[in-house]
């Protein structure tokens, strides 16, 4: 079966996410994916989701386009179809919703905790998926612990019958046991090659609980990439940071991969609340993490050795790669990933 790849961008200004979201598309990438925050640490550009991707609907033309992910703490899942729906009415049918249950660091500081979020994650997803096909003479009414609504509906577009499929950022046994019940696809954030059967398995066990089968999801792996020249590309010993510290925002595969070291619970992405010390924590405590571990999760080497990697994470299950370019990406990136990895891979 051919294998789907997403482009993951990067913060950055909006010039920047424009010309590589054409270049991905040009590129050969079936996705483009646009993360959604209030909030970071670091300096970088953080702008709202649904905005960026709306500009992008009209930059590109074939690509799918959405979030990783809109968190269900933050917008009412009525205000979230409405977005959804636009931004398919606009891309002419391009959209994908990613919907997760949400982080401190975008929380807290609106006042907003995250109570029942796995509640709150499974009635949203029954609201969404209801809204986005509910009409004016088969309106969606809807009455859970958290949500409800009373014969409504969105007239957005007549034209266009097919709805933005929903994708999970589940991280937990249970939000993946949810994604397996009533979502479209999954998008884990860190993982291995070793523990991503494992949560597959997870995904597996919400799809019996809605009759389903795993086949009917869409399963990405997140993959962060670089390309290198040879062992000793001096660009290897730069991305070594950056790894660390997606694990430590997740935390639980950085367990999973050996660290026995105890994590500070302010650095946790679940718990992080942006203040002047994170940063610098976070770095302080990446630059412990030695590189065995950290290019675990990620595809580091010449295409042979990364086609080799998404080649067993394909066996396991996957059949979507997020890609995020590690370092400084140039249009020469771009090219080698499509005639030498994905070019190859979809062709033997």
């Amino acid at each position: 079966m051919k294998s789907k790849f997403g482009y993951s961008i990067s913060w950055s200004s909006f010039e920047e996410i424009t010309s590589k979201a054409i270049l991905a598309e040009k590129s050969g990438f079936d996705s483009i994916w646009y993360h959604d925050h209030l909030m970071i640490p670091g300096d970088a550009p953080v702008l709202e989701s649904f905005s960026v991707l709306t500009a992008l609907a009209t930059k590109t033309n074939r690509c799918a386009i959405g979030q990783s992910v809109v968190d269900t703490s933050r917008r009412h899942p009525a205000t979230i179809a409405h977005s959804a729906l636009t931004l398919n009415h606009i891309s002419k049918g391009r959209t994908f919703l990613g919907l997760g249950t949400g982080e401190a660091m975008n929380l807290t500081p609106l006042g907003l905790d995250m109570a029942k979020p796995l509640k709150r994650l499974r009635e949203s997803l029954q609201f969404v998926k209801g809204l986005f096909t509910a009409t004016k003479n088969s309106p969606f009414s809807f009455s859970g612990d958290i949500f409800s609504a009373k014969n409504l509906f969105l007239n957005v577009d007549d034209k266009i019958t097919s709805v933005p499929p929903i994708y999970v950022g589940a991280s937990g046994p249970k939000t993946r046991e949810i994604t397996g019940e009533f979502a479209d696809g999954w998008v884990p954030y860190v993982h291995s090659l070793s523990n991503y059967g494992r949560f597959v398995e997870d995904i597996v066990n919400g799809t019996k609980k809605s009759k389903r089968k795993i086949s009917d999801l869409d399963l990405v792996a997140n993959v962060p990439v670089l390309i290198t020249n040879d062992e000793n590309d001096v660009r290897r010993k730069k991305i070594g940071r950056s790894l660390s510290i997606r694990l430590l925002l997740e935390g639980n595969t950085l367990k999973d991969l050996g660290w026995k070291q105890e994590i500070p619970k302010e650095i946790l992405q679940s718990q992080m609340v942006i203040n002047e010390s994170v940063s610098k924590t976070l770095e302080q405590e990446a630059d412990k993490i030695p590189s065995e571990i950290t290019e675990q999760i990620a595809a580091i080497g010449r295409p042979a050795q990364i086609i080799e990697i998404l080649e067993k994470y394909k066996k396991i299950g996957a059949n979507h790669f997020l890609i995020k370019f590690l370092g400084q990406v140039s249009n020469e990136d771009f090219k080698k990933f499509n005639s030498e990895i994905m070019h190859v891979m979809n062709n033997t």
